[in-house]
């Protein structure tokens, strides 16, 4: 007999193909391989009342957190990746929009009377990396955004701050433009000055950090945690569900796509990728690889599930060393292994996802069992 679960998960379409997939801050910064936000709205609608927890392990640039905050549902995001974490907890930080224009004001200021002095005696200035991705001029610049951000007292502000420089840093670089990877390019044309975009960048996501402010009295707070999938920091069946899009084998990869952004934040890129569940692209051990880690979220989120409640995962099949990796049949397989019964399967064609090589995603509701399986 099929549930009230599965028939309303099957009652309806998934693709969102005209659905505006940037409203709030979900436009922020760009992250690849982001969730569509209704279907993370949806899933959360489906799988919790108002008040409950909803967990997402791979958080992202935080789209399952904002839609859950923006229904009512508590929400703990946990991610390894630095920028992502910066991302997500600017996302679902409410500042009042008087703090936000005193900010833009504030930086404006510190902007106009930069000491150069100041900027020659910072290492960055002569640091061989530094010097290779930015142009001096640029760096020069850069480097007098980069501290005039951290002379702001208030962190939730200097988030904000931090965003807007993360977001010119790509095209203020001398990485080539044609490539979605940061490769350099030694014909890189001259840069212009990068204070005007980053005044500019700043002032829309305060725009829209500001338009939190408007939503309803239903908002939930929102915490978003520096961590590893594997070992998800709260305790054993304390969350009312699990909703996730999780990371693709090889596909995207995120430390690579991230690389300026993390150098800039002190994060080394090349050793967040050894440790991301689906980094290291290139090794040939890489599905197996993936498969450990993820293996171990889905225990990690059995674990802290309570009895009866819901998993929701949406994966893609990717292709890595030129092979199709049928990302479905492995969480099934993982899931079932887990403690999670799959209570109902669909798809959709994801005709809205940029530059989607994928084809379908397939959209998965586990439950978890009530009581441990016997081994076998």
């Amino acid at each position: 007999m099929k549930s009230a679960l599965a028939a309303e998960v099957l009652g309806e379409s998934w693709e969102y193909a005209d659905a505006d997939t940037r409203h709030l801050t979900h436009n922020i910064h760009r992250y690849s391989g982001k969730f569509i936000p209704q279907i993370a709205a949806r899933a959360i609608s489906l799988l919790t009342q108002p008040g409950e927890r909803v967990v997402d392990p791979y958080c992202g640039s935080g789209t399952t957190l904002l839609e859950s905050a923006l229904l009512g549902r508590r929400a703990t995001g946990v991610d390894l990746n630095p920028l992502a974490v910066l991302i997500a907890r600017t996302k679902t930080t409410r500042i009042p929009k008087a703090k936000l224009e005193g900010l833009v004001r504030t930086l404006h200021k510190a902007l106009t009377a930069a000491s150069a002095s100041k900027v020659e005696k910072d290492p960055r200035f002569t640091h061989d990396w530094y010097r290779k991705w930015f142009q001096p001029h640029v760096l020069r610049e850069l480097l007098e955004i980069d501290l005039a951000i951290r002379e702001v007292d208030d962190e939730a502000l200097r988030a904000v701050a931090r965003v807007a420089f993360s977001d010119i840093l790509r095209r203020n670089s001398n990485a080539h433009s044609g490539y979605p990877n940061v490769m350099f390019d030694k014909n890189a044309p001259e840069k212009d000055s990068p204070i005007q975009p980053f005044l500019k960048a700043l002032e829309r996501i305060a725009d829209m950090v500001a338009s939190l402010s408007t939503v309803s009295a239903s908002w939930s707070d929102v915490e978003v945690v520096h961590g590893s999938a594997t070992a998800l920091p709260m305790g054993e069946a304390t969350v009312d569900a699990v909703v996730s899009h999780p990371p693709y084998i090889g596909s995207i990869p995120y430390a690579e796509y991230g690389a300026l952004s993390l150098q800039w934040l002190g994060s080394d890129s090349r050793q967040l990728d050894r440790e991301l569940t689906g980094g290291r692209r290139q090794s040939a051990y890489v599905v197996q690889r993936f498969e450990d880690g993820y293996g171990q979220m889905l225990k990690e989120a059995a674990r802290v599930l309570k009895p009866g409640r819901h998993a929701f995962l949406m994966v893609g099949n990717p292709v890595v060393r030129g092979e199709v990796v049928d990302l479905a049949e492995m969480t099934l397989r993982l899931a079932r292994d887990a403690g999670l019964d799959l209570v109902v399967r669909t798809d959709r064609q994801g005709v809205n996802r940029r530059a989607n090589k994928m084809g379908a995603e397939h959209l998965l509701f586990f439950r978890k069992v009530s009581e441990k399986r016997a081994e076998p």
